[in-house]
């Protein structure tokens, strides 16, 4: 990784294509520990993302960084979170979960008052790129539920017409029914709380099921479970599982099925991991993939100019304030020098001390707004020692 300086972009990135999700959680939690607040740290259920302004940061997260993932700096990071955000990193393409995550995390870390500028400017207009994407698309939108649906049709064939059961009833559960409702499963959903059960089982037209169905689960083609701990179920469920042709995928990160399931179930087990690895692998490069990455060059380079400018304006405003304190300073010195000086004496010398000054820094303030490459701001915060 190269050297970093204050306000230089840092990404350290984590996905499942690299990355278990056992590693992915405890990078979250230490990454949480290392940045103190100071950073917009991204989660979903395929990869966690850390970004920091401050240099200060970067050693911490190196030294927690698990193996399979990546420190990026500068450009590569600023690209990166952009194709973040128009869904060009996801396995859905343009799906909409992520923008909604990073929407949140955003959020989260402005909430607490300590941002980087760098990073609010940078996630402001990754979430517009985002929007952009968004506004592009035409027909029924994707999520990784429908990835996982096509998992378990690959299995056990159509659904249409049998019985799916969806395990969970969070924002993932809810994709998850929707899809398999419109693929023509009969579809039952069951949660640790029954009252949000019977809930999304009744917006979307669906039955409810116990937690722990027993030996009816044998009875489904396929099963999606997304939930946020894990699902808690007896042998009797175990057993049913093992011995029928069920499909079952878990989408839930950390995994929530018990390990004893793993091993029996064999491929008829599918992993949120692996529906990562297997959709990245088909996801073909056509036309809505090559405008999503235009757009994500787009966005970074608007970024890169803005922050070159900043650099530029900050030298500016810091050179503006040394000339004011110095030309404060001598006045002030005059003033004592002179205490029965008029007042209209001291307007006059008070207005002609700042047009001199306005005129002496005009060429220097002209070269910072021309200054591409940054070598005339650190020229003057040489030669001023600002």
């Amino acid at each position: 990784m190269t050297a970093t300086h204050r306000g230089s972009i840092n990404a350290f990135v984590t996905h499942a294509r690299h990355v278990p999700s056992v590693q992915r959680s405890a990078f979250a939690a230490a990454g949480r520990e290392a940045v103190a607040g100071r950073a917009v740290i991204l989660e979903t259920c395929h990869r966690v993302e850390v970004y920091v302004g401050n240099p200060d940061a970067v050693p911490r997260l190196l030294q927690v960084l698990p193996q399979g993932g990546r420190a990026l700096t500068g450009e590569r990071a600023v690209r990166h979170v952009m194709s973040v955000a128009v869904g060009r990193d996801s396995v859905v393409l343009g799906e909409d979960q992520v923008l909604h995550q990073l929407r949140i995390s955003f959020d989260e870390a402005r909430a607490g008052g300590t941002l980087d500028t760098t990073l609010e400017r940078l996630f402001t207009l990754a979430l517009r790129a985002g929007r952009v994407a968004r506004s592009w698309r035409r027909g029924p939108t994707r999520s990784l539920a429908d990835v996982a649906l096509e998992s378990i049709e690959r299995r056990v064939g159509p659904v249409r017409g049998r019985p799916v059961l969806i395990v969970g009833a969070g924002m993932m559960g809810r994709l998850a029914a929707r899809a398999a409702i419109a693929a023509g499963a009969s579809v039952a959903v069951a949660n640790r709380s029954t009252e949000a059960a019977a809930t999304l089982a009744a917006a979307c037209g669906a039955r409810t099921e116990a937690f722990d169905p027993g030996a009816r689960i044998g009875a489904f083609a396929g099963v999606m479970v997304a939930l946020s701990g894990p699902w808690l179920i007896g042998s009797r469920t175990i057993e049913a599982l093992t011995e029928n042709a069920t499909a079952l995928v878990d989408l839930s990160v950390p995994a929530a099925v018990p390990a004893a399931l793993v091993a029996p179930l064999g491929d008829r087990f599918v992993t949120a991991d692996a529906l990562a690895l297997g959709e990245a692998e088909r996801t073909p490069l056509d036309g809505a993939a090559t405008r999503l990455d235009a757009l994500a060059d787009r966005s970074a380079a608007e970024f890169l100019v803005w922050l070159k400018g900043r650099d530029g304006r900050a030298v500016a405003a810091a050179l503006v304030q040394r000339a004011d304190l110095e030309r404060t300073t001598e006045l002030d010195a005059l003033w004592r020098r002179l205490p029965d000086l008029e007042p209209h004496a001291r307007r006059e010398i008070e207005e002609m001390t700042r047009h001199f000054a306005e005129r002496l820094l005009r060429e220097p303030l002209e070269r910072l707004g021309r200054d591409s490459d940054g070598q005339d701001g650190r020229t003057i915060r040489d030669i001023f020692a600002l």
